[in-house]
């Protein structure tokens, strides 16, 4: 199969550790494993002309997590989730709406420079009320509402001509790829025309609830929910490849009380809510080659091999798990 393969990479301080901040040696990594390059994820005022153009294929765009309030500009809405306009300004980077739609331009812009062929976005959102119990006060139209309209602003002010590729999430009221209306819809928000869908394997799984504890079910479940789709396949451009096995913390922890009040300090609030989503959403790797199958039925342009590390030798161990499982599909022309 003739794709590209790609590591995730962020700007992060904590990743640029790694490497000690030398890009020569993050290049010889990513190669050496037998990657194209990495999709990036652009952290922070970070001096991006520094990087080599030809290693970025992607980038994933800033996931704002809360949209709603700051968008429609509920003041009420917005102090009773960040506790102050400070908190605002400091999470947003401004205090109106134009401060979300100019920081996708800066990096649409960005993506233009490094010439990706595709950025990401997650058409989805979340509170810290509802992180818990998944019960949003939303539908997943007015999300998409919502989403459109920021992008299309983005997109009109940008110099961006690549594709948009929209990003599965989990969470009810957001685009899961439940049903192929979700895409339909979108797509007729859209005044854009250069768009496509990133199938997160590991954000699907999560949907499932506590159905997957393991991976054959895993497998088998994204190989039936691929059948499903149909012709809505063909808008699939790339797949974030995760495995997820959170079905019993998801079966244990969905409905609970938050562990700390709405009062309380909303960055410890919020650093508490990260770890949540983190023992859902643990980016790991799939072991098995019968995952090759759900693979070659996607047939994808992109793969991207999107995990979390905290240090280089945990890191290589989840790619060769995941690069072992995929030899025969992805690498067995290299």
């Amino acid at each position: 199969m003739d794709t590209l393969k790609l590591l995730n990479f962020s700007t992060h301080k904590r990743d640029l550790a790694l490497f000690e901040n030398d890009w020569t040696r993050i290049a010889a990594f990513v190669r050496g494993h037998g990657f194209d390059g990495i999709e990036l994820l652009p952290v922070g005022d970070y001096p991006f002309e520094c990087m080599p153009s030809e290693l970025v294929h992607s980038i994933h765009l800033r996931f704002f997590i809360f949209l709603r309030a700051m968008w429609r500009q509920d003041m009420d809405a917005l102090e009773k989730q960040f506790g102050s306009m400070d908190n605002v300004q400091m999470f947003y980077g401004g205090r109106d709406r134009e401060c979300i739609v100019n920081t996708y331009v800066t990096q649409l812009d960005l993506a233009e420079t490094l010439e990706c062929r595709t950025v990401v976005f997650h058409p989805a959102q979340c509170d810290l009320d509802h992180v818990y119990d998944w019960q949003f006060p939303w539908h997943w139209q007015e999300t998409i509402d919502i989403c459109a309209e920021i992008l299309n602003q983005a997109l009109k002010k940008s110099r961006y001509t690549g594709w948009l590729l929209f990003e599965n999430l989990w969470w009810p009221g957001s685009f899961r790829l439940d049903h192929p209306e979700e895409y339909e819809y979108l797509r007729k928000k859209m005044d854009y025309d250069r768009c496509g869908i990133v199938l997160d394997t590991g954000h699907m799984l999560n949907c499932s609830g506590s159905v997957n504890v393991n991976e054959p079910d895993a497998i088998e479940y994204l190989i039936s929910r691929a059948r499903d789709m149909g012709t809505l396949r063909h808008e699939i451009k790339a797949l974030h490849l995760t495995c997820s096995l959170s079905g019993e913390y998801i079966r244990k922890s969905t409905g609970g009380k938050p562990p700390l009040n709405p009062g309380d300090d909303f960055w410890a609030r919020l650093s508490v809510a990260r770890k949540h989503v983190g023992r859902i959403d643990p980016h790991d790797p799939f072991t098995m080659p019968e995952v090759g199958r759900f693979v070659e039925m996607i047939q994808p342009e992109q793969v991207v091999f999107e995990f979390s590390f905290r240090d280089i030798p945990a890191w290589e161990q989840k790619i060769r798990l995941q690069k072992a499982a995929l030899a025969r599909v992805l690498w067995a022309h290299g």
